[in-house]
């Protein structure tokens, strides 16, 4: 118990930090009106069945998608608070014994449009390389950068009124990406 009150405070602390690093610098109107040419073109196939053999199917009404996931994992939803994120979805990997709300193994956190911006920034800073990726039709922008000697993997799609940024490990790219290719949005 004392580990997750500990694992929650670190979390809350990070995301705090994370808020002041995207809300404390104002962003350049450069990168609002023209911002750097991105790599490549990556299409995620978009699967051909309802459902794959060994995944479940998480859906989500009020905001209007849905996604397959191995079944091996555990979703948990709105994991960490935060005035930025409206929702999230934390993926568990099999191995992980409690969720990891600083680096987790997958996320889906829809966010108001400006800390999208700033998240956005923020990986560049990192020296991420950016490709453009559609996911379930929906064309984004796809990060690959390096977070305290941990590779990630971030997503940034528009989403209605807010952003969608969908997130992965590297060490979980394959999961990661057989879920990308099973995302539909329902509206």
């Amino acid at each position: 118990m004392r580990t997750k009150h500990l694992l929650m405070c670190l979390a809350v602390g990070f995301m705090a930090v994370l808020g002041w690093l995207f809300y404390a610098r104002p962003i350049p109107r450069l990168f609002l009106q023209n911002p750097s040419p991105v790599s490549t073109t990556s299409f995620l196939p978009v699967a051909q069945t309802n459902s794959t053999p060994g995944f479940k199917t998480y859906r989500n009404a009020e905001y209007g998608f849905e996604f397959q996931y191995p079944e091996g994992w555990k979703l948990e939803e709105n994991s960490f608070r935060s005035p930025f994120s409206k929702f999230n979805i934390i993926g568990v990997a099999p191995k992980e014994a409690v969720p990891n709300t600083i680096v987790p193994s997958m996320l889906v956190n829809i966010v108001e449009p400006d800390f999208a911006a700033r998240a956005s920034l923020g990986f560049r800073n990192l020296g991420a390389t950016t490709s453009i990726v559609v996911v379930g039709g929906v064309e984004g922008t796809r990060y690959e950068y390096d977070l305290s000697g941990i590779s990630q993997i971030s997503i940034n799609l528009p989403f209605g009124d807010h952003r969608m940024l969908l997130g992965a490990s590297k060490q979980h790219e394959n999961t990661f990406n057989q879920t990308l290719s099973s995302f539909k949005f329902l509206r």
